[in-house]
């Protein structure tokens, strides 16, 4: 499906309870038909999780947080796990309420942020207002008026917003917004003043400028480059925008108002509706091209290229980058080890791109939305939108349609070899300082034992050796902290 996301025909919904929600978002309408292909190989899926087979060699590499390995001399097996909790809302319950945890309320949360105490900054786009979870579990409000949609600058309780989509945070605290029914970029300083940072309210176009002579059409997501320039997913206009400290807007590629599908240097690529911005360690950013089902990328000087996806294609399959399917891919972010990770709001799922350019899903199953937690497989997303990665690998998801914030747990890439007469080398995708633990059993009956101390990570990679090399062990491997 190739679809021209022009944010100026919305999409609406019915939510439960009746009543209309507009959505100008282009990942938030579920495809009327699911696909799915796969390129992988002697693998098979079940409620349990992931049975993968190796008859004719002793190494494999499933993926697991919580992992327990079951290690045959001839014919080894692995079953993989993710983990998905939820932190805050009820699920399908569309209303607005501070509180902690399950008590608390959203109407469609998209856009998220973290700051460096793990306080997680949301855009309650149909409440109009900016929530925050702390890390223990306490929502509040912190800018703008539940249900009361406006464009007013001012302090806490003043401010309004409409419809606001995404959020960054820059290092001394200052909050920027992509407030999308108004058209604008808003910055909210540590004291709490909110002001129009660029853009003029009501008012869509595409013209660039200073501060409010500049024009954006339905702005979605937001990055912040190393020098503070701010970059903005100008959905409406199918470009990437860049905004200087000094509030100047020019295009940094794409071509203003022109949607399509090219690779090519700054305004001669093109997108269709991208969405969600995020930078990689040495500068490129990283943009979810929305409705051409495919992730970008867009190097310092410019030029633009397709990561993973084909243009205008979509589908849902795992892979190599150039293999790989995509829905309508939504927001983005980098855990600690590089990989990529998406929300595919069409597919109602999580997935992944590793520093090699391999594409998996690491929660949630397509065609099968819900709102279940659990792991293994078992947990459900319906919509999925706004995505951060915390320090600790962990990763917070909006869940838009199940009025939602979940955390999931993602699997880590984990490795088992034994050759002939010589001890088993356990070796797993690690963060560095985050503490571990090898646990080891010989039957399904037997107590848990620890395999050696508890080892803390120094890198990417961390490993423990098992000596013994009895015909059948299992192995646990548990992140502690």
């Amino acid at each position: 499906m190739n679809r021209n996301c022009d944010s100026r025909e919305p999409i609406s919904r019915t939510p439960p309870g009746g009543g209309v929600i507009i959505y100008r978002f282009p990942g938030a309408l579920p495809p009327a038909k699911f696909r799915r292909t796969s390129g992988a190989k002697n693998v098979s899926s079940s409620r349990f999780g992931i049975h993968v087979d190796f008859p004719n060699q002793r190494t494999f590499t499933p993926t697991s947080s919580l992992l327990t390995i079951l290690l045959l001399l001839f014919l080894p097996s692995a079953f993989a796990s993710d983990s998905v909790r939820t932190l805050a809302g009820s699920a399908q319950m569309s209303a607005y309420l501070d509180g902690p945890g399950a008590n608390a309320r959203f109407a469609d949360p998209v856009g998220l942020a973290l700051d460096s105490a793990g306080n997680v900054f949301i855009a309650d786009s149909a409440n109009h207002c900016l929530r925050q979870l702390t890390p223990a579990g306490n929502v509040t409000t912190f800018a703008g008026r539940p249900g009361d949609f406006g464009s007013d600058d001012g302090g806490t309780g003043f401010a309004r917003f409409d419809t606001p989509s995404a959020l960054a945070v820059a290092r001394d605290g200052t909050l920027f917004i992509s407030d999308t029914g108004n058209n604008t970029i808003r910055r909210r300083d540590p004291n709490g003043t909110v002001t129009t940072f660029a853009g003029f309210a009501g008012t869509p176009g595409s013209t660039n400028g200073v501060g409010s002579v500049a024009r954006f059409n339905a702005p979605l997501g937001l990055a912040l480059a190393g020098n503070s320039d701010l970059f903005v997913a100008d959905s409406g206009n199918h470009a990437i925008r860049r905004i200087t400290s000094d509030g100047n807007v020019t295009t940094f590629a794409g071509g203003l108002e022109q949607w399509g599908a090219a690779d090519g240097k700054g305004e001669q690529a093109r997108f269709n509706g991208p969405v969600g911005l995020v930078f990689d360690k040495v500068g490129n950013l990283l943009v979810a091209d929305s409705f051409n089902h495919a992730i970008r990328k867009i190097a310092p000087d410019g030029t633009v290229t397709t990561l993973a996806g084909r243009l205008g294609e979509d589908g849902f399959a795992d892979g190599r980058a150039a293999d790989a399917r995509f829905g309508a891919p939504a927001e983005l972010a980098f855990d600690p080890n590089g990989n990529l990770f998406i929300t595919d709001g069409w597919y109602d799922t999580l997935r992944k791109i590793t520093p090699d350019g391999t594409v998996s899903t690491v929660a949630g199953l397509v065609g099968n939305e819900g709102s279940a937690d659990g792991s293994y497989g078992g947990a459900r997303f319906f919509n999925p939108y706004g995505l951060v990665a915390t320090p600790t690998g962990s990763l917070i998801v909006s869940d838009t349609y199940n009025e939602l914030i979940r955390e999931v747990i993602t699997p880590f890439t984990l490795s088992a070899k034994r050759t002939a007469n010589s001890p088993t080398v356990i070796r797993w995708e690690s963060i560095a300082g985050r503490t571990y633990r090898v646990l080891v059993r010989d039957s399904l009956s037997a107590p848990w034992q620890p395999l050696g101390t508890d080892l803390k990570a120094i890198g990417a990679t961390a490993e423990s050796t098992d000596s013994a090399t009895i015909a059948m062990r299992f192995y646990q491997v548990d992140r502690l902290d």
